[in-house]
């Protein structure tokens, strides 16, 4: 069974469909996650990173954001990550010109498992095995 990391970016695209492309490959990710294929990893962090995006740059009402966070939590065999380590995300943050929160994340992940996500400012720091949703499904 294949484990995956999953960053808010991924959750965006589902969530908002404003990719259709993205949008129907993410429906097939999470269609394999409910048959058991694939393992999928997330955080509080993303949790928080999710309602932050979809409530100010989306403009989603509080429900409905409710409601997406809901389907979220409910995704088969789903990890919620709650360690990060200050340390190594202050280290990434000094080192690559990227957003503190991504940062957090990519501390988080668990040794062997691939974050899966479609924000190119992870690709900087090469401790961190990235896929794409399209090379998963």
């Amino acid at each position: 069974m294949k484990k995956i990391f999953i960053e808010t970016s991924v959750f965006i695209r589902f969530f908002t469909s404003d990719d259709e492309n993205k949008y129907l490959d993410c429906l097939k990710l999470f269609e394999l996650i409910e048959c058991g294929n694939i393992k999928p990893y997330t955080s509080n962090v993303v949790i928080l990173e999710i309602i932050f995006i979809l409530m100010r740059h989306y403009k989603f009402e509080k429900r409905k954001v409710l409601s997406a966070v809901k389907k979220l939590l409910s995704l088969r065999n789903l990890t919620l990550i709650e360690t990060t380590n200050t340390k190594l995300s202050m280290t990434y943050f000094a080192k690559f010109n990227i957003k503190y929160g991504d940062c957090l994340i990519a501390s988080q992940i668990p040794k062997g498992i691939s974050l899966l996500t479609y924000d190119n400012d992870f690709s900087k720091i090469k401790a961190i095995n990235i896929k794409t949703v399209k090379e998963i499904v």
